[in-house]
């Protein structure tokens, strides 16, 4: 019997976790809610989603590319309905090829004719303009490739600028990252791509006009200079979104008269910043038309372009657009996207607010289905919960925990929130409970209460909930503490709950205390329970949001050590006094500050898992009873971004022997994903510095999958399960088909150029 093959019936025959991996691949439980199945519960939340159009799977089908500003997470959701239908599915294996560098504000655009959707989006380097990632697709995998300027910033678009003494400037192309969305669209008919936005500080629509298609340079080149400084004649207020417009054709009666050139350049109105725009030609007469937001507003405004492809003339205005229903009402900052949603070949649109922290999040993104056509656009209100009505959404700040609360001998899930933003002055909180409704091998949840324990009238001011179980009073079953908000005259409160259930029975709570043993180490509180110091009493452990006890850094998890007894629980109010901690973790930098902490006990260790305000999950353990702080195991479990403030809870929650890994987030959403760790604590991908993280996606397959790694593969061979090999790849491959295999579980063996290998299952099910 060959090496190889012994190895491998070894691996099967004792499991042996060193050998087999299990990947950090996305899961996407059954999840209901409302009477209602839906396609993507554990999304992860949508917040300020931006839309574009691509074809990620080549079917032909117009999916979508959804780009969160709320978190700087890129979504992929692939169409499966037929023409004039709604119906997506997420497709997370396409979303690892988008840069982890994009935030703020990002289009899909093939800028260049290839057939490719490219990339604009706000630079890295966090500055005011626009950068460009290329992109290709080689056997069916998608890749971007950041484009150089040969300017001061190169990463960075520039455009040539005549000033007063007729000389030329190279400036860099303005979008404000913060609070501006332009629009990437052929605004001059020449067929190459233009860019339009708001100048600097300024009332005026900027044409930043590309010269490649003039100059026949070729679509690949970006080549701009100053088009219209004043595109439309059209000048926005600058304390409020009215419009002032002048169709006059003599320009000394138009309002851009004020548009002074400089040296400098524009002269700059004291406008408010916060603009977005979507050009398009909305009347059918081939120019452009535009729809603004304004940070000041709730509602669209669209121009209409009585001009034509070379001059602009706005000539009308209608201030609430689309005009079907009263048109869009996002309460602040709303912007708009031209996308075609239900993939009938004519483009829809949508909107939804940018504003990170004060936008309204239920029931706040709009579709208009074009009920015309493509080049005579007619938009109807089709609903206000595009893609949400098919996911979970708690508003902002989901803090998960696990818990049988049924005592079913199914695990549940428990989140804290901060809430939905149902109006500009109106807001819901409470405890969501999802009951566990599956089996212990294929669980599968459904959303039964939305306040859980009525906590919503305990409050009458809250920020954030973030719940926690374990057994204080020493009775044998579980207890509850909630830790509520980041502001207000709650601040930092905890509310116990006393179980009276006794062991092993359906939770029941009889009244709680608030403000429980005066703990109160800061702001964003998220609460454990767990005997840290192995006395037999249970301790509480509470994360937040910094701790400022040393300059310029940040520990963020405090400990406070239970000094009672078994039955009657105390703990000292200050963190900073012994054997209380004011970090349990070592000092960090001022990078990663906000640690959500989840314990688990493993059958060999206790592991804690800790979120952070960049959204990265880290691991430690090795706790040291004398310098009360743990080790770092890992600093990015899994490669896992999911968007600003994780908040991990894990659990084996398949009883497959592995840990699933449960994240709350800024967004409002939960998302779910295996783990390497096993129940014993072992971490099956780092036991050897030569194994490989490797993800296969999708996992179960019906014959076609693709290997993500970060590293370049040399070699994949396909096993059977009794080590036979039945196919190699070598390098340069990452997309893969076996159809004629029959249903059942293979190996992989993947191996890269620097001989770093991995060995993951792969299950196929036709």
């Amino acid at each position: 019997m060959s090496y190889i093959k012994s190895i491998f019936i070894l691996c099967i025959m004792q499991f042996s976790l060193i050998c087999y991996s299990q990947d950090f691949s996305e899961i996407n439980y059954p999840m209901s809610a409302f009477g209602s199945d839906l396609a993507f519960g554990f999304l992860g939340g949508l917040v300020n989603p931006q839309f574009s159009n691509i074809d990620f799977n080549g079917d032909g089908n117009i999916d979508l590319f959804v780009f969160d500003r709320n978190g700087n997470r890129p979504y992929a959701f692939l169409h499966k309905g037929g023409e004039g239908v709604v119906a997506f599915e997420h497709a997370p294996q396409y979303e690892r090829a988008f840069p982890t560098e994009l935030h703020d504000w990002v289009l899909l655009v093939d800028y260049d004719g290839d057939g490719v959707q490219d990339i604009f989006g706000a630079p890295p380097s966090n500055n005011n303009g626009v950068s460009v990632w290329k992109g290709s697709v080689v056997n069916g995998v998608w890749s971007f490739e950041q484009q150089m300027f040969g300017d001061a910033d190169p990463n960075t678009l520039y455009y040539d600028f005549p000033t007063a003494s007729d000389n030329i400037q190279r400036r860099q192309i303005y979008v404000a990252m913060n609070t501006d969305v332009p629009a990437i669209v052929d605004m001059d008919g020449d067929g190459d791509i233009d860019i339009l936005s708001f100048e600097d500080g300024g009332s005026y629509l900027f044409l930043y006009e590309n010269l490649a298609a003039d100059e026949n340079l070729g679509l690949d080149r970006l080549v701009f200079t100053t088009g219209e400084t004043c595109w439309g004649k059209v000048k926005e207020d600058g304390n409020t979104p009215e419009i002032e417009i002048n169709a006059d054709s003599n320009p000394a009666n138009a309002p851009c008269l004020l548009f002074t050139m400089l040296e400098e350049g524009p002269l700059a109105t004291e406008r408010h910043s916060g603009s977005t725009v979507a050009a398009f030609d909305g009347d059918g007469d081939g120019d452009m038309d535009v729809v603004l937001g304004d940070i000041g507003t709730a509602t669209l405004v669209y121009l209409q372009n009585g001009g034509d492809t070379d001059l602009a003339r706005i000539n009308l205005v209608i201030e609430k657009y689309p005009q079907s229903e009263g048109g869009v009402n996002q309460h602040i900052n709303p912007a708009a996207y031209y996308v075609d949603v239900d993939n009938d070949g004519n483009r829809d649109f949508v909107s939804c607010s940018i504003a990170k922290e004060s936008g309204i999040n239920i029931n706040h993104i709009w579709y208009y289905q074009n009920t015309n056509t493509d080049a005579m656009p007619v938009f109807e209100l089709d609903r206000k919960d595009l893609l949400m009505d098919e996911t979970i959404n708690i508003g902002r700040y989901t803090t998960p925990t696990f818990i049988d609360y049924n005592a079913d001998g199914l695990t549940d899930i428990l989140v804290g929130n901060s809430g939905y933003q149902i109006t500009s002055s109106t807001r819901q909180i409470g405890l969501h409970l999802f009951e566990n409704i599956g089996t212990k091998s294929e669980p599968a949840f459904e959303l039964v209460d939305e306040d859980y324990l009525s906590f919503s009238s305990l409050l009458e001011f809250s920020s954030r909930l973030a719940p926690a179980f374990g057994d204080l009073d020493g009775d044998g079953d579980l207890d509850l503490i909630v830790c509520d908000g980041s502001s207000g005259p709650s601040n930092g409160d905890l509310f116990y709950f006393e179980n009276k259930a006794g062991a092993n029975q359906p939770l029941e709570f009889n009244g709680y205390f608030s403000e429980y043993m005066d703990l109160d180490p800061g702001t964003n509180l998220i609460p454990q329970i767990v005997d840290l110091n192995e006395d037999g009493l249970n301790d509480i452990v509470l994360g937040e949001v910094n701790n400022t006890g040393v300059a310029g850094s940040f520990r963020a998890v405090n400990y406070f050590q239970n000094i009672g007894t078994v039955t009657e629980p105390m703990f000292g109010e200050e963190e900073n006094d012994s054997p209380n901690s004011n970090g349990i973790i070592p000092l960090e930098s001022n990078s990663v500050k906000s640690n959500s902490p989840y314990f688990y006990q493993t059958e060999n260790e206790l592991l804690l898992f800790t979120g952070t305000d960049a959204g990265e999950i880290r691991v430690w353990n090795n706790y040291n009873q004398d310098t009360q702080l743990f080790t770092l195991k890992n600093d990015r479990l899994g490669n896992i971004l999911i968007g600003r403030n994780s908040v991990p809870a894990v659990f084996d929650i398949d009883n497959d022997g592995f840990l699933e890994l449960l994240i709350g987030n800024r967004r409002g959403g939960l998302d779910f994903y295996n783990t390497s760790y096993s129940v014993e604590g072992l971490d099956t991908r780092v036991e050897n510095d030569f194994v490989l993280e490797a993800t296969i996606y999708p996992n179960p397959t019906d014959g076609s999958f693709q290997i993500t790694t970060e590293e370049k593969l040399s070699k994949v061979i396909l096993y059977d399960i009794t080590g036979r090999p039945l196919e190699v790849w070598k390098g340069g491959v990452n997309y893969y088909q076996v159809d004629d295999l029959r249903s059942g579980t293979y190996l992989l063996k993947v191996s890269t150029f620097d001989g770093r290998n991995s060995i993951v299952k792969l299950v196929l099910a036709k």
